[in-house]
């Protein structure tokens, strides 16, 4: 409907703004200026032209007398302005009016301010639009009542409307959608609808409704996707009404990688205004991800009261589904390392539109707006279709609205929201969710969401700094267990150490955190020490102790002792890299030393086999000696010149056979070697029998000389269950003690079994009194390696069993996706590839208080065992005693030898004695005379020296 305007009247005016302009440039090029007082030219435009305002004209189109010199593009300038509004004065003198509809409810009022003011906006912003709109608004009272909105809307439609927005409530906006579509009239809605349309279910052919608000399905999915980007294995979600619980479908169905449900936990928002009752219940569960879906008004309350009861605590989670949250004061809520995570759609700012549903409605007339625009465009080109509304009566259906279809097929970038494509059922598609966190210094954007999933905004490097920007402000707080040479309380009363309570405490972790600080810059460090356990998980009571606990708790950032990386503990709580890599052993009380046996190398064979040998050598001997007296090959003639002896010789004398027979078993050779067959045979089965005898004789002899010399009842973990004379247990309801009870392994069971039925209990509690019992004897205690290596080197009476099993690493143990992981395992690698680590273990464990025992002979490798003379002295023994024998024999023949001599010679023994010694002492004689000279008479018979020297040899 076409409406001409009082603007006409100006049209005139306008053009004689312009002649009236064009003169004024042509005398200021020729006289410079214009010395007209400034308030006099002001007054004289406002007279030529009302619409045009005096800020207007002292910002372009007066030119002051005091600037004689002024410059020709400010006047341009203000000749511009003038312009433009007289293009609005020309348009608006022909444009026509699009009445546009709107529904709204008690209660709704900053929705309505939002609705004219857009449509004001649409004027403000477009100087040469051929139309303009022009709200037409209804009151409903009750959000429920459909008769009243029924009617309102008939109202509308008597009216012309082009279009109508709303209601917001979905109690009585189907009313609206219903008959909306009955003439084909757009409706707009603005708001979150559940669509309810199945998948495969067609479009209604009627409907007319199309929703700026991001689709449902759309939104329910991106908050899914941003919370399984967070890899969150609990969590905990507030809603506040159904659509709530309806926005949250998708996440409450989510499932890991490995298609294990997360755990959930749903709440809904109890009466206000007070939420602390319900909050201090969240609190005390074993979880602190919180998904917080509720109206946009409560959401600040609700994080206010959290932080109240200590919700909004350390490396807490919270997302914020609210599609507007960047308007929210969330950063005043930031506290420490709690994370907050919001969502938003909006794009651009316009003032004082700080509501999602404002927002959108915002955006809903803009697009309402460009939509007319473009077929007013349209209906220039081919004026045969018309465009114009029409009146009708919900009584009696007359005709369509012709123009509707095509109103709500377009689209347009909202102004606030972005991009809006409307599919054929009328739902927003393909729109963009920003990802932000909220952060003591601001806001940063870390992703967005599309229908292609998350994409990340900022790089890791970008990242990084801000953490390392972060750790360097943050004072840590670590937890720490008491246990040598991990934690040990300082008792000499030096101020070393660092100072936990009133008493300083030292050792190879907090020289450890002490490194990782230096190199991660930390602001500072405050050390707590825990009392209660490393960390064990009681089922009955389903609560874990120890240092897990202050990590759970949020009590401390970091938690480090012999802690263990355990499977059932990385559930819970997340690990630095290992620190140290240990595993268990047994600890055993050191035996008393044995004395060693005299005559150790008789050990090999038994004293039995020993006989049996001494009896073969004597029968053998005896058969050799026999049977060669019967071996006619072995007689031989005595003088090789006589070729007719009257007599023959057997080298085998009875001296020779034993000879023989020893020698063979000694491993040495003889130059006396039988040639008879038969003596051949039985020498041969000699030398059988003693190769055999001989080469277990070595290896048994081996084995004796390196085996251990303490009598140990345990070799290992495997001779436990097989005895029952020796104890043996483990820590309560430590590792190790879970590590035997849960084992599938037959042994580990055994040992379990051994310990849990064993009267009186074999646990203890802690590694102190497990060794103290050790040491009370009968008693093996499993204890870890690293534990095992540091007492060791202080306590001499302990010994270390058995090979290391179970091997395990110890680490860093942090809350849940701790910020500070990455950064950690780095600063770790770095000490461990620069020795640092080594070196601190050096330094706690030889260097502070170590290296009092010797390693024990145990421990040493077979292939470095020293013999003492305790074990050879036997050896020693027999070579003296046979030494003595033989020199004893060799008196009995020297001596004899001068007996026969003196017989023969006829001589005084003395002087044959005195003779033969002062030979034997002239160690330059090499040679001996034959026959010994009497001093009376020189002369002696050939012969007889000949016979004397022949007995000498």
């Amino acid at each position: 409907m076409w409406s001409h305007t009082e603007h006409t009247r100006s049209l005139g005016e306008c053009l004689v703004i312009i002649v009236f302009e064009k003169w004024f440039l042509t005398k200021s090029s020729h006289r410079g200026a214009i010395e007209t007082p400034r308030n006099a030219h002001t007054r004289a435009y406002m007279q030529i032209d009302p619409c045009v305002s005096e800020q207007e004209i002292s910002a372009g189109a007066c030119f002051p007398a005091e600037n004689r010199k002024a410059d020709s593009s400010a006047r341009l300038s203000g000749i511009i302005s003038i312009g433009r509004q007289c293009i609005m004065v020309f348009t608006k003198a022909f444009a026509f009016e699009w009445l546009i509809g709107a529904i709204f409810h008690k209660g709704e009022e900053d929705l309505r301010s939002v609705f004219v003011r857009a449509i004001s906006d649409t004027k403000n912003g477009n100087y040469a639009s051929t139309f303009e709109l022009v709200p037409i608004i209804k009151y409903v009272e009750g959000n429920t009542d459909s008769f009243m909105t029924a009617k309102a809307a008939c109202q509308l439609l008597e009216e012309g409307v082009a279009a109508i927005f709303g209601p917001s409530s979905r109690y009585t906006s189907r009313i609206v959608a219903s008959i909306a579509a009955r003439f084909n009239i757009p409706h707009i809605e603005f708001v979150w609808r559940e669509n309810e349309r199945k998948k495969n279910q067609k479009k209604t052919s009627s409907s007319m409704t199309i929703n700026i608000f991001p689709a449902s399905e759309q939104v329910s999915q991106a908050i899914a996707e941003v919370i399984d980007s967070m890899k969150w294995q609990k969590f905990v979600a507030i809603y506040e009404t159904d659509e709530g619980l309806s926005r949250l479908q998708k996440t409450l169905t989510l499932k890991r990688y490995n298609k294990d449900p997360i755990i959930h936990t749903v709440w809904k928002l109890n009466e206000g205004p007070d939420y602390r009752s319900m909050l201090k219940k969240i609190r005390h569960l074993p979880v602190c991800n919180i998904i917080i879906d509720v109206k946009p008004e409560n959401i600040m309350k609700v994080l206010r009261q959290a932080k109240e009861v200590n919700l909004l605590a350390d490396y807490c989670n919270f997302v914020i589904t609210y599609l507007d949250s960047s308007m929210l004061p969330i950063t005043e809520m930031r506290n420490n390392t709690v994370n907050i995570t919001g969502l938003s759609i909006r794009e651009n700012n316009v003032e004082k539109i700080d509501w999602l549903d404002s927002m959108i409605l915002y955006d809903a007339v803009f697009l309402l707006h460009e939509a007319l625009e473009t077929l007013t465009a349209r209906n220039i080109e081919n004026k045969n279709t018309s465009i114009d509304p029409i009146r009708f009566s919900c009584i009696n259906k007359t005709t369509l609205y012709a123009a509707g279809s095509n109103i709500i097929s377009i689209s347009k970038k909202g102004k606030i929201t972005g991009i809006m494509y409307i599919d054929e059922y009328g739902r927003r598609q393909h729109f963009n969710v920003k990802i932000l966190n909220f952060q003591q210094s601001g806001i940063v954007q870390m992703s967005y969401w599309d229908f292609n999933g998350i994409h990340a905004t900022q790089s890791k490097e970008e990242k990084d700094i801000d953490l390392h920007r972060f750790m360097e402000e943050k004072i840590f707080k670590i937890s720490v267990k008491l246990n040598a040479p991990y934690i040990m309380e300082v008792i000499d009363g030096s101020t070393r150490g660092i100072l936990i309570g009133q008493k300083r405490y030292e050792g190879y972790c907090i020289d450890l955190i002490n490194h990782i600080a230096n190199f991660l810059r930390f602001k500072g460090i405050v050390f707590q020490l825990v009392t209660d356990g490393y960390g064990n998980y009681n089922p009955q009571t389903r609560i874990w102790n120890g240092l897990i606990r202050s990590i759970l708790d949020y009590e401390a950032d970091l938690a480090i002792s012999d802690l263990s990386i355990t499977s059932f503990r990385k559930s819970i709580v997340d690990f630095s890299l290992p620190f140290m890599t240990s595993g268990y052993s047994i600890v055993f009380s050191k035996p008393e030393e044995k004395t060693p046996p005299f005559f150790p190398f008789l050990l090999p064979l038994s004293t039995e086999v020993w006989l049996y040998v001494a009896i073969a050598y004597l029968v053998v001997s005896i058969m050799l000696f026999v049977q060669t007296r019967m071996a006619p090959d072995k007689w031989n003639n005595p003088h090789p010149l006589c070729n007719d002896p009257e007599e023959l010789k057997n080298n085998f004398n009875f001296r020779n056979s034993f000879f023989l027979t020893i020698s063979s078993f000694m491993q040495r050779g003889s130059n006396i070697l039988p040639k008879a067959s038969s003596l051949r045979m039985l020498v041969s089965m000699w030398w059988f029998f003693t190769l055999i005898i001989y080469s277990l004789y070595t290896a048994n002899l081996a084995a004796f000389l390196t085996k251990e010399k303490m009598d140990i009842p345990i070799k290992g973990i495997e001779d436990l269950p097989k005895q029952t004379k020796i104890k043996y247990g483990v820590v309560k309801d430590s590792h190790i003690a879970t590590f035997f009870k849960n084992s599938n392994y037959s042994t580990y069971k055994q040992i379990w079994a051994a310990m849990a039925n064993s009267k009186p209990s074999v646990f203890v509690s802690n590694y102190e009194e497990g060794i103290d019992r050790v040491l009370t004897g009968k008693y093996a205690f499993f204890m870890e390696s690293a534990a095992i290596e540091y007492n060791t080197e202080r306590k001499c009476d302990i010994i270390k069993i058995g090979n290391m099993f179970e091997n395990r690493g110890y680490g860093i143990a942090m809350p849940r996706n701790s910020p500070y992981r990455t950064s950690i395992d780095q600063a770790i690698l770095k000490l461990k590839e620069k020795g640092i680590l080594q070196n601190l273990k050096i330094k706690w464990w030889r260097n502070k208080g170590g290296g009092l025992c010797k390693k024990d002979e145990m421990e040493k490798n077979t292939s470095t065992y020293e013999s003492g003379m305790a074990s050879l002295g036997g050896a020693f023994f027999i070579l003296i005693c046979g030494c003595s024998a033989s020199f004893f024999v060799a008196i009995c023949e020297f001596l004899w030898n001068i007996r026969k001599v003196a017989v023969t010679e006829k001589i005084m023994p003395w002087e044959i004695l005195v003779a033969e010694l002062k030979f034997a002492v002239n160690i330059f004689a090499i040679t001996k005379p034959v026959k010994i000279v009497k001093s009376s008479n020189s002369n002696i018979n050939f012969r007889e020296g000949l016979d004397r020297a022949v007995f000498t040899t």
